[in-house]
């Protein structure tokens, strides 16, 4: 159901968050882990509670058709609060002035399963604000580097798959594999074909991908959370291979909230990557936050 009383909605999620946050960080005193990686070699998502709650979502249907919703899985993916949506809807506006309505209504099929929390930022729209930031970015990535229709995509950090669901709307992209964490793309392959969408993806693993090149490589994030080993890897086998790219970061620049602990440094990436650049997040959602693209 969607709930139309907005500040109700807000008090509430943002209530229960609190709440959650707080037994998390008790939960993983006690177990004395991170919420960042470590030298274990986990990435930031294995860190956290996340893929132990995915996991219990493939096995309980009850759970998964309402995923969206459930802390340990909001804490790494679905955590856009509303105001950080609206800021992510007027730069939709901004950016395409003319089309945006109808651009907003192609997606809300992102919405049409796991039970998000959606907020009425119009009398004519009620959306995810994490469908906002999927559309946006897909909007950044094309303005930023280019998307061909019959260009391959590869995106390390699929999620439950939302920002291959909106490039296949908005850039009709279809050629799309995925790294992810075998459960992760399970998930996600659930959720894409529940939602209509045509892209599936197979289970790849990084250490044995030297066999196949993209065209273009992006990340949300999740390749800055994995630890610098795995980095390396990817960059000598995938992003290394590819002619464009572009990434969300929130580790290897500054270190504020922590997270580049154990990861590379922008300099150190930037050594496999001649032609990188960097630019701003906008909005920027955390400290430490920036984007990085090459091959333009």
């Amino acid at each position: 159901m969607i709930k139309f009383g907005m500040d109700s909605l807000r008090f509430q999620v943002e209530t229960q968050d609190y709440y959650f946050r707080v037994r998390n960080r008790i939960r993983r005193f006690v177990a004395r882990k991170s919420v960042f990686n470590s030298a274990d070699g986990l990435s930031d998502s294995q860190a956290s509670f996340y893929v132990e709650q995915v996991r219990k979502l493939l096995g309980d249907e009850a759970l998964l058709s309402n995923f969206r919703r459930k802390y340990d899985y909001r804490e790494i993916l679905e955590h856009v609060s509303f105001s950080l949506g609206k800021q992510y809807l007027d730069l939709i506006k901004y950016s395409m002035p003319d089309s945006y309505n109808q651009l907003l209504l192609e997606n809300l099929r992102n919405d049409s399963f796991g039970n998000p929390y959606r907020y009425k930022y119009s009398e004519k729209l009620c959306i995810s604000p994490t469908t906002l930031r999927y559309i946006y970015t897909a909007i950044d990535i094309e303005r930023t580097i280019g998307l061909g229709r019959n260009e391959s995509v590869v995106e390390i950090g699929v999620g439950y798959g939302g920002q291959a669901a909106v490039l296949e709307s908005l850039y009709k992209v279809s050629n799309y594999d995925a790294f992810d964490l075998p459960e992760v793309i399970s998930l996600a392959n659930i959720y894409l074909k529940k939602i209509n969408s045509r892209i599936r993806f197979d289970s790849r693993d990084i250490h044995r991908a030297q066999d196949k090149a993209w065209d273009i490589v992006i990340s949300n994030y999740a390749f800055s959370e994995l630890n610098k080993d795995l980095q390396v890897r990817y960059l000598d086998t995938i992003l290394s291979k590819t002619s464009r790219g572009y990434m969300i970061m929130n580790s290897g620049r500054l270190n504020a909230s922590g997270r580049s602990n154990s990861k590379l440094s922008v300099n150190e990436i930037a050594d496999f990557l001649p032609t990188m650049r960097i630019k701003e997040e906008n909005p920027l959602t955390g400290p430490d936050n920036y984007v990085i693209y090459w091959g333009v």
